[in-house]
């Protein structure tokens, strides 16, 4: 089912550009918490598969990212599956390595607005 043409909302009349506004929209209007759907794992794991759709939505635009996520999540589904330590070791793993890449950037601009002062 492809959505061409999401109705405008029968109370306000907005236009939506994808199914994601729409239900934001509606959820606001019923004043009703985000729509997130899970996946039960083993282990006490969730994937939050809303949120999963979403960025996969937003990143239709670059095949790069569409990847990395499909490859993260493949990974995670394993790690689950597998065994929970696997999991904890394998989540550990993403949050240290995505922190260090933030540090990284963040030295990397701290040190370059340096060294334009230091050429002042």
């Amino acid at each position: 089912m492809k959505f061409e043409e999401i109705p405008p909302c029968k109370t306000c009349g907005q236009q939506f550009d994808n199914i994601f506004e729409a239900t934001d929209h509606l959820l606001e209007d019923e004043n009703a918490g985000p729509f997130d759907p899970k996946l039960i794992l083993p282990g006490g794991y969730q994937l939050m598969i809303g949120s999963l759709l979403r960025v996969l939505y937003d990143a239709s635009d670059n095949p790069q990212e569409i990847r990395d996520i499909a490859e993260s999540t493949y990974a995670t589904l394993y790690a689950a599956e597998s065994s929970p330590k696997r999991m904890k070791k394998y989540i550990e793993d993403i949050v240290i390595n995505e922190e260090m890449r933030q540090f990284d950037s963040e030295l990397i601009h701290f040190l370059a607005d340096t060294d334009e002062k230091d050429g002042e």
